[in-house]
């Protein structure tokens, strides 16, 4: 069995356990954050891969599930139906996509205690949700794309996080969100969007502190290639 996993090296490990024999691939747009190679199993291999091109003409119909997860940054405003496309080329005929999301529409602030301040993840909740008020709503509807591109037995199930938790997700969160700050936004001066964003997430992260927090609900679609 060929599996590939989309910017999750963490989800080979884990099936790597449960499938010793398996051949898997894990792929993101930059190597940056992969492990080193001498710390993997012999059964995995990274590599770049943009998911935004075309597929490589040696990755396509090699796998039987390919898995991706958080893509909210890289689809576009028209939804992801070419990436869906592109997922596609690289399963077997009768193969299985396996997608995880975030769903804006999901996100909201919750606290302990509702007279504690929250202003600052309330405001975060907003940008998350969507530009200008506008919010992305493809996630909730990303079964329908599936079934749009031709998958067949297109499963959708949302996993809302459970109170335990909430400090986790959010302490991974607010790192991930400061990468993205420094990576994606403008820092060329003290009040550009970078410097503005990373304010608003220490202000978030003293809330937090306090128990405020934020919670959402994941989606998981699972769609099969025809035969």
């Amino acid at each position: 069995m060929n599996q590939a996993d989309a910017m999750s090296s963490q989800w080979l490990l884990d099936v790597s356990r449960e499938l010793p024999s398996a051949q898997l691939d894990g792929f993101d747009i930059s190597e940056d954050q992969y492990p080193n190679k001498a710390w993997l199993p012999a059964h995995i291999t990274l590599r770049q891969l943009d998911i935004t091109k075309p597929i490589p003409p040696d990755l396509e119909g090699l796998y039987d599930l390919v898995h991706v997860q958080l893509f909210l940054c890289v689809v576009q405003k028209d939804g992801p139906a070419n990436i869906l496309k592109e997922l596609c080329k690289l399963l077997k005929p009768g193969g299985h996509l396996q997608w995880v999301e975030y769903d804006p529409v999901s996100f909201k602030v919750v606290s302990p205690d509702p007279l504690l301040k929250q202003s600052a993840n309330e405001k975060h909740v907003e940008i998350i949700r969507g530009p200008e008020g506008k919010v992305t709503e493809w996630p909730s509807k990303l079964a329908s794309y599936f079934v749009n591109s031709g998958f067949q037995q297109v499963t959708s199930k949302s996993y809302p996080l459970p109170p335990e938790f909430y400090a986790p997700f959010m302490q991974c969160h607010l790192l991930a969100a400061e990468e993205i700050s420094l990576k994606a936004m403008k820092n060329d001066g003290p009040e550009t969007q970078g410097q503005l964003f990373r304010k608003l997430l220490a202000e978030a992260h003293k809330e937090c502190q306090t128990g405020v927090t934020m919670a959402e609900s994941p989606i998981v679609v699972i769609g099969k290639k025809l035969i």
